[in-house]
């Protein structure tokens, strides 16, 4: 590295503090906002799934099985019961443990991006994008499985992303795996690769056994209960299965945007009520999605998925958005109460203005990306390329996003870094300035287009 390189990063420590200053201060303002928004008109209604989650941990403290479903995971409401055990029958604790959850996910995605870019500039502006999103940050309100399923994610990519895996951390990133399979399934065909973390050399392929063994053995110790009940519950050596139901989900539901002409929970009742286990429930959804395949040529069958299934993933009314006051037909569900129309504009704008800046910076950054070197890289990448072919077929929605969201602030801090010029990390030639144009408008085009295709009510 050149003198004047270095010495310019010297300088950058004034402008850098009072960057984190601003940051701090808006974090505050914004979890002000949020708490605010949540209690202040009336606690906000629990939507969906969230009353099952909120009903199931109640049933666990009053003695029911702790793990009743073939069809969830037990960990969620577990989680919910221990923290009303401990802090008593209040949302309230919930959401507190939930949001310290969250901000060590803003933690550990600095400590991933400064490990895999070398850049703690670029790694404090991806920690910054993704703690100051409000649609991220208003997660850990929620009582969906999210955040805890992310927090360990990171906490295992954290403990693996590093130049020898010795085998404490490869017991805790176990550990961190299946608990995080306990929470949400979405890692069980994405965590073998994992073992490419043990890999001491490629040329020839040698592997630190002792740890990738030692990774194995903790996260099936750790899954083992759950999988001994899904076989008392279903006869079959699982935690739980809900691929079915959510690919016929994925199949039937026709819009672009999230609850307009809703079938999912109509197609759910039908899957429960087709029989009276799992095997006949599955045998069911999976005779309705032969049926479509079957009546649909391959060509309209994929250009119908890829004209719908991306719009409601990458959609900018978000969770948070979307719960707020407004008309039905645009998708809007009135969770939040008697919330005023310039409270309810400051948190849609700034969370439509974060959502396009993260989506715009993750292409910037894809495209321009130089250190194509660090595994690191290479498994994020990855495990943002798993999740987007699987919301192919299954269902996909808004939520589904967040876990992605820390590989895109990654990326993004790295193309905002190098436009600040504080990181050698991004090349901005003009090929790959008109391939990240190219991404970022399909990108905000799948973000914010959706209502005017369909021509739904707009607000």
């Amino acid at each position: 590295m050149s003198e004047p390189t270095g010495g310019g990063r010297k300088n950058q420590g004034g402008p850098a503090l009072a960057l984190l200053a601003a940051a701090a201060a808006l974090l505050i303002l914004q979890q002000l906002l949020l708490w605010w928004l949540y209690y202040h008109y009336g606690a906000k209604q629990l939507v969906g799934d969230e009353t099952r989650y909120w009903s199931l941990a109640h049933e666990i403290l009053d003695g029911a099985a702790w793990h009743p479903s073939d069809t969830w995971p037990p960990a969620q409401p577990l989680f919910i019961a221990l923290t009303l055990l401990v802090g008593g029958d209040s949302l309230l604790p919930v959401q507190i443990v939930q949001t310290l959850l969250f901000f060590g996910c803003g933690l550990l995605v600095f400590v991933l991006w400064r490990r895999i870019s070398g850049n703690a500039i670029a790694a404090g502006i991806a920690a910054a994008l993704f703690v100051l999103a409000p649609s991220n940050a208003a997660y850990a309100q929620y009582l969906w499985p999210e955040v805890p399923h992310l927090f360990l994610v990171l906490a295992a990519f954290a403990l693996l992303l590093q130049v020898r895996v010795r085998v404490p951390a490869a017991i805790a990133a176990g550990v961190a795996i299946g608990a995080a399979l306990l929470f949400k399934s979405l890692l069980a065909a994405f965590w073998p690769l994992l073992l490419a973390c043990f890999v001491v050399s490629w040329r020839p392929l040698r592997m630190n056994l002792r740890a990738a063994a030692a990774f194995v053995l903790a996260l099936a110790v750790t899954i083992a209960p759950a999988v001994v009940a899904g076989h008392r519950n279903t006869g079959h050596w699982r935690i739980a299965d809900s691929s079915a139901i959510n690919l016929l989900i994925g199949l039937r539901v026709p819009d672009r945007n999230d609850y307009i002409a809703w079938p999912g929970a109509g197609l759910f009742q039908d899957y429960i009520a087709s029989g009276a286990d799992s095997d006949q429930r599955n045998a069911w959804a999976w005779s309705e999605i032969r049926a479509d395949v079957q009546e649909t040529p391959l060509p309209t069958l994929v250009w119908r998925q890829l004209g719908k299934q991306y719009f409601r993933l990458f959609e900018s009314k978000t969770l948070l958005v979307g719960q707020l006051p407004g008309p039905a037909c645009a998708g809007y569900l009135g969770a939040y109460p008697d919330v005023p129309g310039w409270l309810a504009l400051i948190v849609r704008w700034s969370s439509h203005l974060f959502h396009a800046l993260i989506l715009a910076g993750f292409a910037f950054g894809l495209c321009m990306q130089r250190n194509w070197r660090r595994l690191g890289s290479w498994l994020l990448l990855g495990f943002l390329g798993y999740q987007l072919a699987i919301y192919f077929g299954l269902l996909a929605i808004s939520r589904y996003l967040l876990p992605m969201m820390p590989v895109m602030c990654g990326f993004a801090g790295d193309a905002y870094a190098g436009l600040a010029g504080a990181s050698d990390g991004a090349s901005f030639t003009r090929l790959r300035l008109i391939a990240g144009s190219l991404l970022a408008a399909l990108l905000l085009f799948l973000a914010f287009a959706a209502p005017w295709i369909d021509g739904y009510c707009r607000f």
